[in-house]
Formats: C-alpha cells, sequence, structure tokens
C-alpha cells in the first residue's frame, strides 16, 4: 500500500493544474445538480421494501383507503355562524380544485336506509309491520275506539325517532360535525393522488390554503388542516427545513472547531474549500443514484460532513507534523501522505462498508441510508486526499514551520492518568449495561419528524378535545367472507382487544340469509313502501327513495356475491381487493387500549395475531418490525465483515476483536446515556448499531497505527482524533437544534457514542497499547 500510495500523491502532485480543475469543475456541475435535484421524501410508505408482496398490498391499501388519505378542516370561532353555508361553500370550493376527490360524510342516512331495510325480518320495524297487520285484523277500526290508534302510535313511534334522528345527519349536514358548544366545526376531504405524491400533496396544501382565506373572509372564521395529508406535508416540508438547517449549523461547528484547533487563517480556507468540494460532489452522485431522500435519510449530508471532515483532519495533521519535524517542503508533503494513508484508508473502508453492507437489507430506508453514506464517505476521502495536498504544494512558500502545541501535550499527560483509565472503563460498561436494557425494550412508538407546534399536531389535539375520535378507525380486520369476519370480531371483543368495530355488519347481520330469504324479504319491504302512513313518515324526512330503493336492490341479488357487489358500489370503504385480486370484508376497530401510548402497538398486534390487518397503523407497525430486524442482520454482518478487515490490516486476531468489543460496547454506552435523559430506543436511534460499528473503529485503527512511527506521531494522533471526533459531534449535534423530535433524539445519540469514542480511544485503548503505559509491546524503532 505504501508503494501505491507513493505513485498517488507523487501523481497529482506533478499533474496539480489538471487534477484541481477536474475537481473544481465536478464541484460544480454536481453541486449544482444537487441544489434542483435532490428531493426530500418523508412519506413513511417509502421505507416499505418495494418488492416485497406484503408491503406492496399494505402500501396499495393506504393508498387507496379514505382513512389514509384524508384532510381534516378543522373551522373556529363559528359561534352564532350559518353551519349549514359554511360547510356549503367550503364543499363547492373544495370538489372544484383537482385536490379534492370528495367530501367525505361522516353518516350516510340513504345508506342507512337503502341497506338496513334489507334486515326487516330481524328488526323492531318488522315486529311494527306484523303488529300493524295484525290491528288492522282483529282490533274495531272505529273513530271512537283510540285502543287501535294508540297502539299504531306507539308501533310508529320508534320508527319516526329513528328517522328524525337520521334527518339530522342528511344533506350537507351529514358532511361535518359540531363540537357540543357549537364553536369547532370539523370536515373531512380525500384527496385525488395518494399521499406518497410528495409534490401533489404540497400543491394541494398550499393551495388550498389560499383558497379557504375566500371562506375565511366571508365568514369571519379560522380554518386549520390536519389529518392525514396536512402530516404528510408538514413532515416533508419540516424534513427539508431541517435539512438545510442542520447542514449550515454542522459547517458553521466544523470551521469555529478548526479555528480553535489550528489557529490558522490558510488552513482553514484550505479545509473550508475542500469541505464544500466534497460535500458538492457526494450530493451530486448520491442525487444521481436515489433522486431522493427518505425520513430516514434526511440527515445524511449532516452525517458525511461530520464523517468526511475526519479524513481532512488526518492528512492535515500529518503534513503539519512533517512540516516541524523535516521542514517546509514537498518531500514533507509526500512522506506525510504515505504515513497517513494506509490507516485512513481502513478507516475508510471498514465505514464504508460498513454502509455498504446494508444495500443487502430488504429494508429500503437502510438501503438507500447504505448508498448514501458509503458512497459519501469515499468520495470525501479522495476528495480530502487529493486537494489537501495539492493545495499545500501549491501554496508551499505560504507555510512556515510550526512549534509543536502545548495543550495536546497536556492532553497527552492527563490521558495517562489511571484515575481517568480506570473511571473511562467503569462508566463505559455501567453505561452499555443501561443500554442493553434500553435496547431489549425497544419503544414501537417513534417521536414525531415534525414539530410538536405545528399546525396538524395543534388542531389535531383540539379536535380531540372537543370531539375525541373523528372519522373512521385506521386499524381495519380483513376477513374473505362474511362468518369469518363475524368470528374474527367476536374472538376479538370476547378478549377486550377491541371495543367498537364498522362493517358490513353494521348494515346486514346475515347477509347469506338475505339472499336465501330473497322472496319473503321482497313481499315485507313491498307491503312497507304501500302502507300510507309509513310513506307520509319516509317523505317527510326526504328518505322514501331510499326507503323504496331497498325493493331494486332485491330484484337484483341472486347470490351473497349479487348483494357484496351491489353494497361495494355505495360502500366502497368496507371493500378491499389485494394485489392478487382477492376480495376482503373490511371492519374498521377501535382497539380497546390506545395504540400510540408506550408499547401498545406491539401489545396490539402481538394479540391479533395472524388476522390480516390493513390500515397507516399495520404498514407502520410492519415497517418498525422489517427495520429492526433488516438492522439486527446488518449489524452481524457488518461484525464479521469488520472483524476479516481489521485482521487482514493488523494479522492479529487478539487486538482485532479488541477494538471490535470496544466500539460495541462505546455504542451500547451511548444508548445508555440516552436512556437515562428519558430517550428510548426507537427505530431512528436503533439504525446507530451498525453505523456505529463502521465509524467507531477508526480513532481505534489510527491510534493502533501512530505506534508504530513514535511518541510525535502519538502525539500528532492525539489531536487529529480530538478534532475529528469534535467536528463530527458538531455535525451530530446540529441535529438537537432541528424542529423534529426525532431527528433530536438522534443527534444525541450519536453525539454521545463520539464522546465516548473519543474517551475510550484516548483515554482506554491508548494507554493499553502504548509502550510506556501498561504492558510492553514491540515498537518499530524507525
Amino acid at each position: 500500500m505504501e508503494k501505491f500510495s507513493k505513485k498517488y500523491v507523487e501523481f497529482i502532485l506533478k499533474n496539480s493544474n489538471r487534477v484541481l480543475l477536474i475537481l473544481v469543475i465536478l464541484s460544480i456541475l454536481l453541486g449544482l445538480y444537487s441544489l434542483f435535484g435532490l428531493k426530500i421524501n418523508a412519506d413513511i410508505t417509502g421505507l416499505a421494501p418495494k418488492d416485497d408482496p406484503r408491503f406492496k398490498d399494505l402500501v396499495k391499501y393506504t393508498n387507496e383507503k379514505v382513512t389514509s388519505n384524508t384532510l381534516l378542516v378543522a373551522i373556529l370561532n363559528v359561534e352564532n355562524k350559518n353551519f349549514d353555508a359554511i360547510a356549503s361553500d367550503l364543499k363547492r370550493l373544495f370538489e372544484s380544485t383537482p385536490y379534492i376527490h370528495q367530501a367525505e360524510a361522516f353518516d350516510n342516512p340513504e345508506t342507512l336506509v337503502k341497506y338496513g331495510m334489507l334486515s326487516i325480518s330481524e328488526g323492531s320495524i318488522s315486529e311494527s309491520l306484523n303488529y300493524y297487520q295484525s290491528l288492522a285484523k282483529i282490533e274495531p277500526r272505529t273513530l271512537v275506539d283510540f285502543r287501535f290508534w294508540r297502539n299504531i302510535g306507539n308501533a310508529l313511534y320508534d320508527l319516526n325517532s329513528y328517522l328524525e334522528e337520521l334527518v339530522k345527519k342528511s344533506g350537507i349536514k351529514k358532511y361535518y360535525l359540531t363540537s357540543p358548544n357549537n364553536d369547532l366545526l370539523v370536515m373531512n376531504f380525500s384527496i385525488s393522488k395518494p399521499m406518497s405524491d410528495v409534490k401533489f400533496v404540497t400543491e394541494c396544501v398550499e393551495n388550498l390554503k389560499n383558497e379557504v382565506k375566500k371562506i375565511e373572509k366571508k365568514y369571519g372564521v379560522e380554518i386549520k388542516f390536519s389529518g392525514g395529508v396536512m402530516g404528510t406535508y408538514e413532515a416533508n416540508k419540516q424534513a427539508s427545513k431541517d435539512f438545510t438547517i442542520t447542514s449550515i449549523i454542522s459547517i458553521i461547528g466544523i470551521v469555529i472547531v478548526l479555528i480553535l484547533g489550528f489557529g490558522n487563517l490558510l488552513e482553514l480556507i484550505l479545509l473550508f474549500v475542500g469541505l464544500l468540494m466534497s460535500m458538492a460532489i457526494s450530493l451530486g452522485v448520491i442525487a444521481l443514484l436515489l433522486r431522493e431522500l427518505n425520513i430516514v435519510t434526511t440527515f445524511v449530508n449532516a452525517m458525511l460532513l461530520g464523517l468526511g471532515i475526519d479524513y481532512a483532519m488526518y492528512i492535515v495533521t500529518r503534513i503539519q507534523e512533517r512540516f516541524s519535524v523535516e521542514g517546509v517542503s514537498e518531500k514533507s508533503i509526500v512522506d506525510a501522505f504515505i504515513e497517513n494513508f494506509r490507516p485512513s484508508f481502513i478507516s475508510m473502508l471498514t465505514t464504508a462498508i460498513a454502509f455498504a453492507i446494508m444495500v443487502l437489507s430488504p429494508s429500503n430506508a437502510i438501503k438507500q441510508m447504505g448508498i448514501s453514506v458509503s458512497v459519501g464517505i469515499a468520495i470525501y476521502f479522495f476528495t480530502f486526499n487529493t486537494f489537501v495536498p495539492i493545495a499545500h504544494y501549491k501554496l508551499l512558500n505560504k507555510f512556515k514551520r510550526r512549534e509543536r502545541e502545548t495543550y495536546i501535550r497536556v492532553v497527552d499527560l492527563i490521558r495517562r492518568s489511571r484515575i481517568i483509565y480506570i473511571f473511562t472503563i467503569f462508566a463505559t460498561i455501567l453505561f452499555a449495561l443501561v443500554g442493553i436494557y434500553s435496547v431489549m425494550n425497544f419503544s414501537y412508538t417513534a417521536s414525531s419528524l415534525i414539530s410538536k407546534n405545528s399546525e396538524s399536531t395543534i388542531t389535531s389535539e383540539l379536535i380531540s378535545k372537543k370531539f375525541g375520535a373523528v372519522g373512521a378507525s385506521d386499524v381495519v380486520i380483513a376477513e374473505p367472507d362474511v362468518q369469518k369476519l363475524t368470528m374474527t370480531l367476536s374472538k376479538l371483543k370476547e378478549k377486550n382487544i377491541i371495543n367498537a368495530d364498522f362493517s358490513i355488519l353494521s348494515f346486514i347481520q346475515d347477509p347469506e340469509k338475505i339472499a336465501k330469504e330473497k322472496s319473503n324479504i321482497y313481499v315485507q319491504v313491498l307491503q312497507l313502501t304501500n302502507i300510507p302512513i309509513l310513506e307520509v313518515i319516509f317523505k317527510k324526512y326526504g328518505l322514501y327513495e331510499s326507503f323504496v330503493s331497498t325493493v331494486d336492490v332485491i330484484k337484483n341479488i341472486s347470490t351473497t356475491q349479487d348483494l357484496f357487489n351491489l353494497m361495494e358500489k355505495d360502500i366502497p370503504s368496507l371493500f378491499y381487493k389485494d394485489i392478487n385480486g382477492n376480495r376482503y370484508l373490511l371492519a374498521y376497530v377501535t382497539p380497546s387500549i390506545n395504540i400510540w401510548e408506550g408499547n401498545n402497538i406491539k401489545k396490539f398486534f402481538n394479540s391479533v395475531g395472524n388476522y390480516k390487518v390493513y390500515g397507516y397503523t399495520a404498514l407502520f407497525y410492519n415497517i418498525i418490525e422489517e427495520l429492526i430486524n433488516s438492522t439486527i442482520w446488518v449489524f452481524v454482518l457488518v461484525f464479521i465483515v469488520e472483524l476479516i478487515i481489521l485482521y487482514i490490516d493488523f494479522k492479529n486476531f487478539k487486538r482485532s476483536i479488541a477494538i471490535i468489543v470496544l466500539t460495541v460496547l462505546n455504542t451500547l454506552s451511548a444508548f445508555g446515556i440516552s436512556y437515562l435523559v428519558g430517550i428510548k430506543t426507537t427505530f431512528i436511534t436503533f439504525i446507530v448499531l451498525p453505523i456505529f460499528l463502521g465509524i467507531g473503529v477508526d480513532s481505534l485503527v489510527e491510534i493502533d497505527h501512530s505506534i508504530k512511527f513514535g511518541r510525535e506521531s502519538i502525539i500528532k494522533t492525539e489531536k487529529a482524533i480530538i478534532m475529528s471526533i469534535l467536528t463530527t459531534v458538531v455535525s451530530f449535534a446540529s441535529f438537537l437544534i432541528a424542529g423534529g423530535q426525532l431527528l433530536r433524539e438522534f443527534g444525541f445519540v450519536t453525539s454521545a457514542g463520539l464522546l465516548g469514542a473519543l474517551f475510550i480511544s484516548i483515554f482506554w485503548y491508548l494507554n493499553i497499547v502504548d509502550p510506556h503505559f501498561g504492558f510492553k509491546r514491540k515498537v518499530d524503532k524507525k
């Protein structure tokens, strides 16, 4: 490797002008492409494995069904206002745009009457009819015999009351709900395209926001958005904003650390230029490969800034060391490059391979992370190791021989303290034990990607406070036939897993009986339609057409399948065809526990067992399960590959396994520290396991290689490690100011792990391998 590094550095210095020009051109072209071509997609469906039939089916359902593609609209300050007029205008306005499919009714009295009449032989209406007929035959129908009319009145009173309640939810009234004190009105709209179309969702929300200003001005009300559509819009906006902010903060923080570390303006400018070039080229290549980033990889640029600057730290400190020892010359640059190349390359290789292995994961989120970071790390490494030597060579006469820094020698003196050495070991093991507990108690309920002060969050809390649950449940049980659906719902209720449901059984208890007793039901319904007093009642409430249409339904059914075909046209939300064309009957169920509290989501899905469950909640749970399994699988694979690479490098199994074990302990201790401050292990922090296995070995490898170059090399390596880890900490710590709690938690865990790596590498590992501390080892006299 020394021969290759010598030839490479001599080649780039000899052809410095051409190489520099190529780097500048690539930076400009790829940087511009990333600026306009790289998109952020915070839709969770983008995390699902694209080729897995199970996830294809779940995503298909989520894209098709109203419950997952709705915009919930809250209208405030509606006291003493005309509810019908406001709702009518808003419905007309929204449905005239290309973004809204239709306003969704909270209740549908017409459908309830139409299909509810099919159960006539089972209910009180049938009893009323029989009683009416018996009265007509037996009771004396004279004007003075009030018993007859009293009994008829009693028999029909319930029907009249029922229809009176229904009619309150007919017409425009069925499209809105009002709070008990009439200060809040809520409407529900389905959009015309799936929420996975991020560009469409963005246009939809922004244009509708402008449109509602007309309603607000006309009626003096305030309109807020919530629901799945608004949540997706805000998540994408927040992710894009956080991507930009964390990148800017990372750059500023890195510059501050470089100023404090080097105190040399020229060195700072060179590092900053190299950083911009590396960032532009890497993001451009990532944009070419991926086109968009998901919610797991939105922080990839800040991550690359923190990880990539390490390679600049290592080569710069090596060049400075050679300038101090050998003088400012081209030979010093060449010697520094040769000394630095092997440990830096091994560090880059272990990190890149750790991320590259993620590409084998079925999880789309982990796969995208693997591609972006492995490619980005390699680009940062080769850019810095090409640009930095050339820049120093071109500006050779601008550099001076520098005295060694006193503060780093103080650090080297402090790190020899046995008290700190023992404390580091004790604290790492203690925190690691807490970390194991945190990982074993994995939390399926992750924090939000959007801010707690977002419009959708505030509006959702307001609606929940006023109404409780609004709209259909997002947890949906699917069965192929009525018998299985009835049995499944019965079992779930018996076990107290669910406490409510809405399905075809809400209209018809026994659809097969309808088909079998078609003639009998037809006669009974026909008799009902010919009873004058019933005709008057149904016409009074504008439901006579729905009442009579039951006759048409009965005419057109011969089998249960015919009935389902008719019902599917009127109530499509109760039916679903999977990716294989199989039709399922759906039941929207309400779990008996709050599914988003604690680890209730896992408890619920463990309870429902092998039942087929659809909805956003089911998709989210399955994605988290896939991420966990993929992360564990990737972690094991990375562990094995890293061990092989380290063994090839060191030719010493014990040393290789020691580095891996220390890295794992450090990662677990980061989870432990985070748990103690209230951050649980979730899907976004769990990904840190294989990531830290890749990046955590860097400082340990650098230290081990510095031993053979003597005391001054160790001191310079200490400085390089401190500088590189601090710059990386600054990058990850930038997530702490992100709007989404999810990114803030990730930033804390990674920052804790990096600071742990600093302590372990300098105060623990270096004291073990240093021949002047602890056990002895042979040192290359050169």
